[in-house]
């Protein structure tokens, strides 16, 4: 009970924290360019809190009822962003194969708007990836797996991971959601998708910042 209470408290913190900067935006007209730094700061402040949401409870979900050790974290951390850039460059690929635009409206934006204003990478790099890993892993996919079975909250955590980015590539981001579902199953640690989530959204950005 105590677990399900945490978690619902988290996804509402989440939506609170993703919602503010455009509830903002609509009721303070005048704000203008500073809706980056807020957005910045909010993403900031809300890793933060939701990170303490998720370690205060003492109970572990089925996930981290064995955790790997830290150096095994780590390695699978590293691999992880490995394996996701490369699963990135094979889909998009295909995708191009197929007649469909491999560009990312997502990322394009991300990007223009870091160039303007660099401390919203900040935001990019690490509010929003820890944010991401701790509602649709330890939350979503944690707390389905005993009544879904592990397979089938790694789909709905996934398929509802792609929903929330909606910028197209549905199959690129569900096939990412798997995979930081599997690190995190495999390690029991959320840390392990937190690392690879983070290193790969910062590859990401650079890359495409340096080829532009």
């Amino acid at each position: 009970m105590a677990n399900r209470r945490q978690s619902l408290t988290i996804l509402i913190v989440y939506f609170i924290i993703y919602a503010l900067p455009s509830l903002l935006v609509a009721t303070f007209k005048h704000l203008g360019s500073q809706v980056f730094l807020i957005q910045t700061l909010d993403y900031l402040v809300g890793a933060v809190v939701l990170a303490w949401l998720a370690w205060r409870g003492k109970t572990a979900n089925p996930i981290e009822q064995h955790p790997k050790s830290w150096l095994t974290t780590t390695f699978w951390g590293v691999v992880g962003v490995i394996v996701a850039v490369v699963g990135q460059m094979v889909i998009l690929q295909l995708t191009q194969l197929l007649g469909q635009s491999a560009a990312s409206a997502n990322t394009s934006t991300l990007l223009t708007v870091g160039q303007k204003y660099p401390f919203f990478f900040l935001a990019i790099f690490v509010g929003a990836p820890i944010m991401e890993e701790i509602v649709f892993r330890k939350v979503i996919f944690g707390n389905l797996a005993p009544l879904t079975g592990t397979i089938g909250a790694a789909l709905i955590a996934s398929v509802l991971f792609s929903f929330a980015h909606a910028d197209g590539h549905l199959i690129l981001y569900a096939c990412l959601g798997l995979w930081f579902c599997w690190l995190y199953q495999h390690t029991g640690r959320i840390q392990t998708s937190m690392l690879a989530h983070i290193l790969m959204n910062a590859f990401v950005i650079v890359s495409t910042f340096i080829t532009h």
